[in-house]
């Protein structure tokens, strides 16, 4: 049995904590602020195979506030509709959503520390770094930087109602370079709108240009963070007295395309549990779990961020074209593009050709 320090409480610490309880260590969870899932900084949009990822911790559906079945794509002004005919993603209240990770990890026995930020040198024990973008545990130790960033900016407005049902997702390298902006319907009232851009754009000024683009009044209110779209070269290594793991936004584990990070965060924070006394199979196993579509997903988010806006349009004409709509209604997975790749998706645009 060992000690384990996890620093953040967030999803991926919270379930580090409950994999390191259920392989038979002792564990003390550290969060900055009075309580997990204080303050929100992201959109809670999870795909429902996430999330059934996670119902051994989590009864996911008691934190559902919308339910996404598709999504409308805006290719700077080339537009693609697709749907999907069933629910395939959540728009999750992230702050019980995280508080409920927190208490399931509480209730099996860890023992959380808040309003407390752990700082260097850390307390003695392995450590589990889960402590976000900027994790001190990665800059206390060394740990390689992390090369690329994307800053959002987001807020809550008012919202027409109609298709409730689907993401509209916005591109444009003019407007948002080498990422995006959305709108999430949260309800029939509000929605969620979001603007990011890679650092150092300025996502402020991306959301301003959203907000006359749909014609909305967008408030200045807004929230501010920044999501790591590139991983850490390493993420952990041992020293004589203990090992440090990186999991969740501190190690990159995060979708470069979307900026998701909780279903491979907190895939990977059951590894960190299980493999705490052995690093170097935490960074195998993550790897043979998720590496090739993480790389998918930065490779699709780089080819992307070039596109010029004459570009994206081309793209989006060519894809209604070969009605990669329907493709993505029948094939698409939010998280694992890998998935993707087969024969249907090479002998579909003939078909869509033959059918014209």
């Amino acid at each position: 049995m060992a000690q384990v320090r996890v620093i953040g409480a967030g999803p991926s610490g919270s379930v580090a904590a409950v994999s390191a309880l259920e392989n038979g260590h002792t564990v003390s969870v550290f969060e900055e602020h009075e309580r997990a899932g204080i303050p929100v900084n992201c959109s809670g949009l999870i795909s429902r195979e996430g999330l059934e990822s996670l119902k051994g911790f989590i009864d996911y559906k008691k934190h559902a506030k919308n339910r996404m079945r598709g999504a409308i794509i805006d290719c700077a002004g080339s537009r693609l509709l697709v749907d999907s005919g069933k629910d395939i993603a959540y728009v999750i209240d992230r702050a019980s959503f995280d508080d409920a990770l927190a208490q399931k990890a509480e209730t099996e026995g860890a023992k959380f520390h808040y309003g407390k930020r752990a700082s260097p040198p850390f307390p003695e024990g392995h450590i589990i770094g889960a402590d976000g973008p900027n994790s001190s545990v990665a800059s206390y130790f060394g740990f390689p930087n992390i090369s690329r960033f994307v800053g959002v900016s987001q807020c809550t407005v008012r919202y027409d109602g109609s298709m409730q049902d689907h993401v509209r997702v916005f591109l444009s390298n003019e407007k948002f370079p080498g990422f995006f902006a959305w709108l999430i319907p949260q309800n029939e009232e509000y929605a969620e709108a979001g603007a990011g851009c890679v650092l150092p754009g300025n996502p402020n000024r991306a959301l301003d240009y959203l907000s006359r683009h749909t014609g909305t009044e967008f408030p200045r209110q807004r929230i501010h963070s920044i999501i790591p779209v590139a991983r850490r070269e390493k993420t952990f290594l041992s020293t004589p007295s203990r090992n440090i793991l990186l999991v969740g936004d501190a190690a990159g584990h995060v979708k470069s395309t979307t900026g998701g990070g909780v279903v491979f965060g907190t895939h990977c924070a059951r590894l960190a549990g299980r493999h705490i006394e052995s690093p170097h199979d935490y960074g195998r196993e993550c790897r043979k779990l998720h590496g090739r579509d993480l790389d998918a997903h930065y490779r699709l988010h780089t080819a992307m961020g070039r596109m010029s806006d004459d570009a994206l349009r081309a793209l989006g004409s060519i894809a209604s074209t070969f009605r990669i709509e329907e493709f993505l209604q029948s094939n698409g997975n939010m998280d694992r593009p890998m998935k993707m790749l087969g024969p249907s998706l090479f002998l579909h645009p003939i078909r869509a050709l033959i059918n014209k």
